[in-house]
């Protein structure tokens, strides 16, 4: 029996997400020592996770033997309260993917559309297809690889059910304006959801739009953000998203049950108190996007400013080979072919960028 005949047709031609290369695969292909390569190919947080939610974490792991709270209670309350929105707003995802899984499953199907960047992250597109509805995409050109927001309206039909828009983007790193973002959001039509990606908005905090009154008013708005980058607890994969209580319930509708286990609610819950640690995130993420921006114009080469935690280099020939070029040397960073002769890599440690740019010079005068 081929399982093709049986499976949904749509399924057939349905990519599949290509996660940044882990250490250990580098290691056992290259001969490496996986102590001594640099990760910067996941926009992971190189100082580690909080130390709050690790303690928290450690403590839960004695009761893992019971299921977890399969309605989030205390993280979802916590949630709330740093927010300041009301509970029946709140929607815990198994990291912020999930929820924009689960976003799609509710709004989207045969016949509808969503639109998004041509360069933004590759799951609004993946989350699309996998409900046989049509990504919309709109052109991000260079040098700037921005949005549009005009094209985005324009691009609206009566099949749109969803826009997605991540701010900053990802993988290119370029924010748009409060002002243009709250004005895009008042400007749709009332029967389209809007779905804010703030993964890397903790970066950008002070000077982030604030979408939460817009959301008070009614408006269909649905705010993702992630315990995975500035709370560095990726691999306990925890999210919310924040909406109006019905778009919430709906998505309740289609969450798996106990979708998040109970050492990433207790490690996220206990990382949202730990500010402290966030601010040293952020000033540590500036001064690598400085060293690393410094570092390109010294090497002659172009690069997109960014708000994230990420950074993408221009210029950087044969973009393939240069991946393997710099694993070989113990560095792991992602190729963006989509983009042209283009790298994104992650901010590191101050020690982790200067090797990173050490091996990048060395392949720059290896061509």
């Amino acid at each position: 029996m081929n399982a093709e005949n049986f499976a949904q047709p749509h399924l057939l031609k349905q990519p599949i997400y290509v996660t940044g290369k882990p250490i250990a695969y580098t290691a056992r292909e290259f001969g490496l020592d996986p102590a001594q390569i640099d990760k910067l190919a996941s926009n992971e947080n190189p100082l580690g996770p909080s130390p709050k939610g690790i303690a928290a974490a450690a403590k839960a792991l004695a009761e893992v033997n019971l299921y977890p709270d399969g309605g989030c209670y205390d993280l979802i309350g916590h949630i709330g309260e740093f927010r300041k929105v009301n509970r029946d707003q709140v929607v815990v995802g198994n990291g912020s993917n999930e929820l924009l899984d689960l976003i799609a499953k509710v709004f989207l199907g045969p016949g509808t559309e969503a639109i998004m960047g041509s360069h933004g992250f590759a799951v609004y597109k993946l989350a699309t297809l996998v409900q046989n509805a049509t990504p919309v995409e709109i052109p991000m050109p260079a040098p700037d690889f921005n949005l549009s927001l005009a094209a985005v309206r324009e691009a609206i039909t009566e099949k749109t059910r969803v826009i997605f828009i991540a701010n900053p983007n990802n993988p290119t790193g370029t924010e748009l304006s409060a002002k243009e973002l709250l004005d895009f959001a008042r400007s749709i039509p009332e029967n389209v959801v809007l779905v804010l990606d703030e993964a890397y908005t903790e970066f950008i905090e002070e000077d982030a739009p604030d979408f939460l009154p817009l959301i008070e008013e009614g408006l269909p708005i649905i705010c993702c953000r992630t315990f995975s980058k500035i709370y560095g607890l990726a691999g306990l994969r925890c999210g919310y998203a924040i909406t109006r209580p019905d778009i919430a319930s709906l998505i309740h509708r289609v969450r798996e049950p106990f979708n998040v286990n109970s050492l990433a609610q207790a490690a996220a819950q206990a990382a949202l108190g730990d500010q402290e640690y966030v601010a040293h995130v952020r000033k540590a993420n500036a001064e690598g996007l400085k060293q690393l921006s410094e570092g390109f114009k010294s090497l002659g080469l172009p690069y997109i400013p960014s708000r994230a935690n990420f950074i993408v280099v221009l210029g950087v020939k044969e973009p393939t080979k240069a991946f393997e070029f710099l694993q070989k040397k113990g560095t792991i960073v992602r190729p963006q072919r989509a983009m042209g002769d283009a790298l994104r890599v992650t901010v590191g440690t101050k020690e982790q960028n200067e090797r990173f740019l050490r091996n990048l010079s060395d392949y720059l005068k290896s061509l």
